[in-house]
């Protein structure tokens, strides 16, 4: 299930992939997330919650292999190929791990609430408690997995435990920015095991991009569901925008912002801008609104305007082709609008300016 920012252009996009057996499908976040101008694309690993096949650990991984070649591939949902982010809740954390390691360009990931699976069963070899919450959970998913069974869940992790954490993977997650969200109370997946050791060591490099935040609530954030959406938001786009060279500084952004105006001001609307600088219509916005200290409708007003009045004054074209240059498809609507900003209609400042002149 794709659900889509818009159409006008190409957008950011982050993957979700769910837990075991996969109880929440975080739809409501991905709505909230949409609105705030990503695709979020949600599907169900094999055999899960109503799609074809077996499920097994391993094919989770595949399986979001699949679907990140599918958006890679596509030319119909306008997907910004750049900026794909994959968002793992719970058993999803080590499913995107190693998904990121097998498709290295994507950007950037969420972790919410992560469970590492590998790394539990390892320390349930000597922890009974450990263990017995371990095949707790197993037993739980095969019961509501179809042709499953707890101990084939338990061999495969066993055959290979390292494959199903992502502790050996910190390497390749620091160099990305990532945002990592745990909770002090979860009693699923509980930070003493999957996510306090990993920052611990994670130490060793100062230079590391993820962000790490602990909160207050349950392993499914039921009571910040919109607060979360919009830190995601906040850290998605401050990830993309540090990483475009025109964000070196205001000086470069309004730079820029001018050079489009210049030269796309017939027919350029905020969204378009936006894209431009490959962030989403409301940063682009409040970035406008910091550097410039206005709105871009007026900032384009204001060029559309002055050039204007400049094309009066030096030259003869009726105003019905100035209107037409401009970007107005009513030469009425342009002879409004360029009264209420000048305070007289067209001709008659063409005939002021010229005298003067």
């Amino acid at each position: 299930m794709l659900y889509s920012a818009g159409a006008d252009r190409d957008y950011p996009t982050i993957i979700f992939t769910h837990g075991f057996p996969g109880h929440e499908k975080n739809a409501a976040l991905a709505q909230l997330l949409r609105k705030a101008g990503f695709h979020v694309l949600i599907f169900y690993y094999g055999g899960s919650w109503g799609s074809e096949g077996v499920f097994s650990f391993a094919g989770s991984i595949r399986d979001t292999v699949d679907v990140i070649d599918f958006l890679m591939a596509d030319q119909t949902y306008h997907i910004d190929r750049r900026h794909l982010f994959l968002l793992g809740h719970s058993f999803g954390a080590p499913v995107i791990a190693r998904a990121m390691e097998q498709r290295p360009f994507i950007y950037g990931a969420v972790f919410l609430m992560p469970y590492d699976l590998g790394r539990l069963y390892k320390m349930s070899r000597s922890d009974p408690e450990l263990e017995a919450s371990l095949l707790n959970l197993l037993q739980e998913g095969a019961e509501f997995i179809p042709n499953t069974s707890c101990q084939q869940f338990y061999q495969e992790i066993q055959e290979n435990p390292d494959y199903y954490s992502y502790f050996p993977l910190m390497g390749m997650l620091a160099q990305k920015p990532i945002y990592w969200v745990s909770c002090k109370n979860d009693d699923q997946a509980s930070e003493k095991i999957h996510t306090l050791p990993f920052m611990e060591r994670l130490k060793q490099d100062p230079n590391n991009r993820i962000l790490w935040h602990s909160y207050d609530t349950d392993h499914y954030f039921s009571n910040m569901q919109e607060r979360l959406a919009g830190e995601i938001t906040c850290f998605i786009e401050a990830a993309i925008a540090k990483d475009e060279a025109v964000w070196l500084d205001d000086a470069a952004f309004q730079e820029r912002l001018t050079s489009i105006l210049t030269q796309e001001f017939r027919t350029i609307t905020s969204g378009q801008a936006a894209q431009r600088f490959h962030i989403s219509k409301p940063y682009f916005c409040a970035m406008v609104k910091k550097v410039t200290g206005t709105t871009f409708s007026q900032l384009l007003l204001r060029h559309r305007m002055e050039l204007a009045g400049q094309m009066l004054t030096s030259g003869t074209n009726p105003v019905a082709a100035i209107s037409d240059y401009l970007g107005y498809s009513d030469a009425s609507y342009f002879e409004k609008v360029f009264k209420k900003y000048y305070g007289c209609p067209p001709a008659e400042f063409r005939r002021a300016g010229t005298h003067s002149t």
